[in-house]
């Protein structure tokens, strides 16, 4: 059997380990039409403050990860159409300026996601950047050396927005954020969103909220940003207001999309059509998902799984919350941390559905237990009488979770 991959996005490579661990005899072949494997995107910001010797161990490592597993991996081809009905995919070379076309008996789609531009005056200025591959890595660490470029705008109060913040803040650069809501991280409640931008503006980043950009000022470059509320020096944009599926190449296929033009996947990945699969940024579950993330922004560690209270209520279930607050470990331990948990939970069931956790350490934990519970359809009750491990060195007699689920009574 033989299958290809197109995209080495991680959700495409990850795929590729797992089938060649488990199907040593299976036949993978990736086609990535960048000149890099990914290193996983949500972390490039990471690498900004390091070496460029460390992103290409990166880089390279996972090139060399590919080839001992027996995987076929081509940089710089880009698929061009797939023939469904023939299992056929036809291929461009881009370094040797050939097209050829090759068969697979399944194919995994993992194209990801392209950056939103605002359509605004002056978007095409040099200094308007999204950052989404290694390529805009190497391009930013270069641009980023001239002590010229002092004042950097994100636009996007997402997580990817505040990723770049807390990556810019290390290079010792001014750091504004604007978004266009009056919070930010749409997907956290409104008292958890405060609570990660006060932290934010203690380690001095400025804030323009409820604001959306109107044009880009400069001549070759970009040196000022013009929103709705204000003009801001701006000698780099980050772009990071949203982003679009790359689901282009299944025109045409029969593959069904959603309304924001994802490919639409089962509980299995597979798509409308019989042995192609999607998987990464360019695919959507039918049934959804519990949506569980976490971030981590200046000294402050966030989570979420489920619904928010603010989404519960817009999907007209009644909801009920219950916020406390634990610490990691016995606090005659060094160093013990405080992870606070909002718990949402249906009014009628008693149902968790959601939750939200934040501290210096070790919230993202506390949000895999949760997201199991939601997925089994645990009560508040059950959730709390599960017996989680106690060490005297390392665990609480009474777990954050235990706590909040506690005070859910």
């Amino acid at each position: 059997m033989k299958i290809v991959i197109i995209g080495s996005i991680a959700a495409g490579v990850s795929a590729a380990h797992k089938i060649a661990a488990g199907s040593p005899a299976v036949k993978i072949c990736i086609y990535e039409k960048g000149s890099f494997y990914t290193c996983g995107n949500c972390g490039l910001p990471h690498y900004l403050n390091e070496s460029i010797q460390v992103l290409e161990e990166a880089v390279c490592s996972k090139e060399s990860e590919l080839k001992e597993e027996g995987i076929e991996a081509h940089l710089n081809h880009e698929v061009l159409k797939i023939d469904v009905a023939a299992k056929q995919l036809t291929v461009y070379d881009l370094s040797n300026d050939r097209t050829f076309t090759d068969c697979y008996d399944k194919l995994i789609i993992a194209t990801g996601s392209r950056n939103l531009i605002p359509n605004v005056p002056g978007a095409d200025k040099v200094g308007v950047q999204v950052f989404k591959s290694v390529e805009d890595l190497i391009f930013l660490k270069e641009y980023t050396k001239t002590p010229y470029v002092k004042d950097i705008c994100i636009l996007g109060g997402s997580y990817g927005g505040l990723e770049l913040a807390k990556a810019f803040l290390k290079l010792k650069r001014n750091v504004r954020i604007v978004e266009k809501e009056n919070k930010l991280l749409p997907d956290f409640d409104a008292e958890v969103s405060d609570k990660i931008q006060n932290e934010l503006m203690e380690e001095g980043v400025l804030f323009s909220m409820g604001e959306t950009v109107q044009r880009f000022n400069g001549r070759t470059f970009v040196d000022e940003l013009v929103t709705t509320g204000g003009t801001y020096n701006c000698d780099l944009c980050i772009v990071a207001i949203g982003v679009k599926p790359n689901s282009e190449i299944v025109a045409d296929t029969g593959i069904a999309l959603d309304a924001d033009g994802a490919i639409l996947i089962d509980e299995n990945l597979e798509t409308s059509v019989k042995d192609i699969y999607a998987v990464g940024d360019c695919a959507a579950c039918k049934k959804g998902t519990t949506r569980t993330s976490s971030i981590r922004v200046a000294d402050l560690e966030i989570a979420r799984t489920g619904l928010t209270e603010e989404e519960a209520k817009r999907a007209g279930i009644r909801v009920k919350s219950v916020t406390a607050s634990g610490n990691d470990r016995p606090g005659i331990c060094p160093n013990p941390n405080k992870v606070t948990i909002k718990l949402i939970y249906d009014a009628g069931t008693r149902k968790v559905i959601g939750a939200q956790a934040w501290g210096k350490k070790n919230a993202s934990a506390r949000m895999n237990a949760i997201a199991v519970a939601i997925c089994a359809g645990m009560t508040v009750e059950q959730l709390g009488e599960v017996d989680f491990v106690y060490s005297s060195s390392s665990s609480a007699i009474w777990d954050p979770v235990q706590i909040v689920c506690n005070a859910a009574k």
